[in-house]
Parts: structure tokens; C-alpha cells; sequence
């Protein structure tokens, strides 16, 4: 079987040399590349074809002339996302396996047009899909679709302008509690949590974000009282919690506190 070594350079950056030897002259052979998955791949084919390295390389022309299907592309640009959250990787990951991989996936990214997704976004609201979730499955398709761009795969997105079913409806209006309500509320509450609740109401925060704030975060004694939102608890798999950053940058903020809050 093919080996590979890893070499470091005096400048701290790496390269791999796979190793083999040559069926028909038993000598050992190799061959520096620069990356890991290329080694990997190369040690791959070497291993399937009987360490023929004509073969193995023809095999890695005939990929490479090869238009990546949807699924591959969009399994590609959740690869390249630079500093996902797990729970956001997971969340895409999921997208990709329920509701493309086995509907468009197959299909070459540059046979992918307006008619396609269109009748990908039907096939979703036919399943029962909410609208929201169509609307979520689309984003990442067309964020993939821009990766494909950059890639030099397609040379349009082909989900700009397609129609999705809208989300608002007529029960789905905001509604907001009255004060009556709100003491009944507050009167059935324990006593640990009415002041976290209050805080909730009383500035409209995330619950993940509320939650991790700290003592040094709340500044009681400033003109006006503040608190501090900087971060916010994230998901990791499914029941692991830690700190992170907040749902957005503009998430970081200072707010003020009602004077009956502080």
C-alpha cells in the first residue's frame, strides 16, 4: 500500500511526499505535493489500482475535468465557511442531507437554472415544508451557488430571483402582553427569576445572550444604568453549551436599563 510522509520546510510550511512502489519495476517510487487531501487522494487511487501511478494519475485528470454535482458543491462551501460555529455546521449539514441531497444533489452545478429550483421550492411546499424553512434551504443553496461562482464553476447563481412562498401571515402579527397580563405573570413566577424575567421584557434581549451576561457586564452606577451585550451562549451538538459570540456583529451593544429595572 502507498504511505505518506509529511515534511516541514525551514519556513514552517508543510508538504507531503506519497510513496509507492511500481508494480512492473518493483522500485520505489514518490511524490511531493503540497496539500494533505491531494496526497490522500493520489495515496487513494494508488491503493485501487494496484499502485499504478498512469492509472491513478489518469483518474485524477478525469476528475478534475469533472463538474462537481450540487450536493458536492454545497458540502464544498460548508467546508470552506471560515469560523462556523459548530451548531451552524451542523444545521447546514442537516439542510444538505434532508432536503437537497437526494432532490437536486445529483445534479452537474452547471446544469443547475431558474426552472430546477423552482421546482425544488414546489417540491417543498408540496412536502408540508414551512415557509421558513424553505426560505433557510434556499439561502444556503444560493450562498453555496456564490461559492460556485468564486470557484469558477458556474457563472451565475441561478437561484437570483426566484420566487419563495411568503412567510407572514395574518395569526403570525406581533402580539405583546398587557400590563395585567404581565403582573399575572410575574405573580405566578419564582422569586429566583422575576428579576431575570423583568431584564428580558424590559430590554428585549436574546435568551442566550441575557443569560451570559455577567456582573461585570451591568454598570448600575452610570448616567444612564447599562448593561453590556458581547456575547451570547451557543449549541454545541446536541445538549453541550458554551460562550460565544452573539448572533451578529451589530449584536454587540450597549443598552440602557429603566430606571424600575435597575
Amino acid at each position: 500500500m502507498a504511505s505518506i510522509r509529511k515534511r516541514t520546510k525551514k519556513d514552517g510550511t508543510s508538504s507531503y511526499m506519497v510513496l509507492w512502489r511500481d508494480p512492473k519495476s518493483r522500485e520505489q517510487q514518490g511524490l511531493t505535493v503540497s496539500t494533505i487531501v491531494e496526497a490522500e487522494t493520489l495515496k487513494r487511487l494508488l491503493d485501487a489500482n494496484g499502485q499504478s501511478f498512469e492509472i491513478a494519475q489518469h483518474a485524477i485528470l478525469s476528475n478534475e475535468k469533472r463538474t462537481p454535482t450540487v450536493a458536492e458543491v454545497i458540502q464544498e462551501h460548508i467546508d470552506l465557511l471560515i469560523r462556523p460555529s459548530s451548531g451552524t455546521t451542523k444545521t447546514y449539514q442537516t439542510m444538505l442531507d434532508l432536503h437537497i441531497r437526494n432532490v437536486i444533489g445529483h445534479v452537474p452545478v452547471d446544469k443547475l437554472d431558474y426552472r430546477l429550483i423552482a421546482h425544488w421550492v414546489k417540491s417543498m411546499m408540496a412536502k408540508g415544508k414551512a415557509p421558513k424553512t424553505i426560505h433557510n434551504v434556499h439561502g444556503l443553496i444560493s450562498a453555496a451557488m456564490n461559492t460556485a461562482e468564486m470557484l469558477g464553476y458556474i457563472t451565475r447563481n441561478p437561484c437570483r430571483g426566484v420566487q419563495l412562498p411568503g412567510i407572514e401571515k395574518a395569526e403570525d402579527e406581533a402580539m405583546f402582553l398587557t400590563h395585567a397580563e404581565f403582573s399575572l405573570i410575574m405573580e405566578g413566577m419564582g422569586e429566583r427569576y422575576k428579576a431575570f424575567t423583568n431584564f428580558l421584557v424590559m430590554t428585549g434581549t436574546r435568551f442566550g445572550d441575557a443569560t451570559a451576561l455577567t456582573v461585570a457586564d451591568v454598570d448600575l452606577l452610570s448616567q444612564p444604568p447599562t448593561a453590556r451585550i458581547n456575547k451570547a451562549w451557543k449549541r454545541y451538538g446536541q445538549n453541550q453549551f458554551y460562550i460565544g459570540a452573539t448572533k451578529t456583529g451589530a449584536g454587540k451593544r450597549t443598552i440602557g436599563l429603566n430606571p424600575a429595572l435597575v
